[in-house]
């Protein structure tokens, strides 16, 4: 990944420095959010000119993503000294046998590299025994790697360090960098973040500006230490490009059972964040299934079909035990996701991102129970309809098919209330701009 330096000669006839700019990033969609933004920098001037470096840190979980959108990653694999940390390479071995989930696509080499590394310094700072105890009472929350990001920084002679708003590796990387005065700046996902932990980062995007103010009013930032900015999250980016139209054929070559027949998808997810009492609340099985009976009753209510999307962390074999013999139930877990929100009439979500993609996408959304998610405020917001429970769901669904007016002004909501643009080339331009570099180095990340 890194660039050579060339065209721009400095003091008797040398290249300038570039300037250093190291991502670290955990996975899912905290890594879906850094790879556009290296993108559009790739395509500054200043990156074409090599006054510009850039170096990706993957945690463990964020190396496929990252090197299957087209970026070569480092890990802590890559920063391991075999001799100095042999003591380290033990306990990461150890803390692999809990620890490393093979079936995720993570390699056993970077799981000890990080885990070792991160025990280390555990150690380091708390000494064994209390290594030991945060260990036992934590797991892998307790870590926060001050040691091996100086580390790091010491051996890229980083300049600026950006992250998205993860505890633990992110947090510590920004911690180790205001503390030597580098450049930070931190990407924030959706409306709010874990509780207890303060971004520190001298900038700070958000999705919008219902975003920031939940994230101030959860006292997750500072702004007597952080700039704002509202730009939007790479994540979804790529909506945008998105076709709107439908494909003729597309309905009747997946589920040729809906025929002519309006089809409500029910994108459900094991999970939400419950504020009133500042701790996910885990679906049980019972309560999952009743979901699915509420919902499915109530689409086939309206005379739709109902198809259902667990989320990838939910248990398959459930959701097909329970559609054997339902009439027009169906699983929609194999298709393409956006080709599935694009033909389906009205989405069924709580706070799964699928329903502020769906938003996005500007798709029918009905919130169930809005009023308990207001972590992911899109009936609050105006942008989705809100299901009041499950006893009135039937009249809901029916209501959100058939409101046309209702439906305008959510679109009108959407373009007032959420990006409508890509965030990459903002936060590139940001970045850049932190960077001290000239406009005239900054301009081609607008093109």
């Amino acid at each position: 990944m890194k660039r050579a330096a060339g065209g721009n000669r400095g003091v008797a006839g040398h290249f300038p420095v570039p300037k250093r700019l190291l991502f670290v990033t955990y996975g899912g969609g905290h890594a879906h959010m850094v790879y556009p933004v290296v993108h559009a920098l790739r395509r500054s001037e200043a990156f074409g000119s090599g006054m510009l470096d850039i170096q990706v840190l993957a945690l463990p979980a964020a190396i496929r993503i990252l090197r299957a959108n087209g970026l070569d990653c480092l890990s802590f694999k890559d920063f391991v000294d075999p001799s100095a940390d042999a003591a380290a390479l033990a306990w990461g071995t150890e803390l692999a046998k809990t620890h490393h989930c093979p079936t995720v696509g993570i390699e056993y080499e970077d799981s000890v590299a990080y885990l070792g590394l991160c025990y280390q310094d555990l150690v380091e700072r708390h000494g064994a025994a209390g290594a030991a105890e945060l260990m036992a009472a934590r797991g892998r929350h307790a870590f926060f790697p001050v040691s091996v990001m100086e580390r790091i920084f010491d051996r890229l002679q980083t300049d600026f360090v950006v992250t998205s708003n993860s505890p633990r590796s992110e947090a510590a990387a920004i911690a180790v960098a205001n503390k030597r005065g580098m450049g930070t700046l931190a990407m924030t996902d959706l409306f709010t973040g874990l509780g207890g932990y303060l971004i520190a980062a001298q900038s700070i995007t958000f999705l919008n500006q219902t975003a920031q103010r939940m994230f101030l009013s959860d006292g997750l930032v500072d702004p007597s230490m952080s700039s704002f900015h509202c730009t939007g999250n790479p994540a979804f980016d790529r909506i945008f490009a998105l076709p709107r139209a439908k494909k003729p054929m597309w309905m009747a070559t997946h589920f040729p059972e809906v025929g002519c027949r309006r089809v409500v998808l029910h994108a459900d997810m094991p999970a939400w964040w419950d504020r009133s009492v500042g701790r996910s609340h885990f679906k049980t099985e019972a309560e999952t299934l009743t979901e699915l009976q509420a919902c499915h009753a109530a689409t086939l209510s309206n005379g739709a079909v109902y198809l259902v999307r667990p989320h990838p962390s939910q248990s398959r074999a459930l959701y097909e035990n329970w559609l054997q013999g339902r009439a027009d139930a169906f699983l929609a877990a194999d298709c393409d996701l956006h080709e599935l929100l694009t033909h389906s009439d009205l989405l069924l979500a709580r706070t799964t991102t699928v329903g502020l993609e769906a938003v996005l996408m500007h798709r029918r959304v009905l919130q169930l129970e809005a009023a308990l998610h207001s972590d992911l405020p899109l009936a609050a917001m105006g942008v989705a309809w809100g299901s009041s429970g499950m006893h009135d769901l039937p009249v809901e669904i029916g209501h959100a098919l058939a409101d046309d007016q209702g439906f305008t002004r959510i679109l009108a909501q959407i373009r007032a209330k959420l990006p409508v643009e890509s965030a990459a080339f903002k936060i590139a331009d940001i970045i850049l701009s932190k960077l001290r570099l000239s406009r005239e180095m900054r301009i081609g990340v607008m093109e």
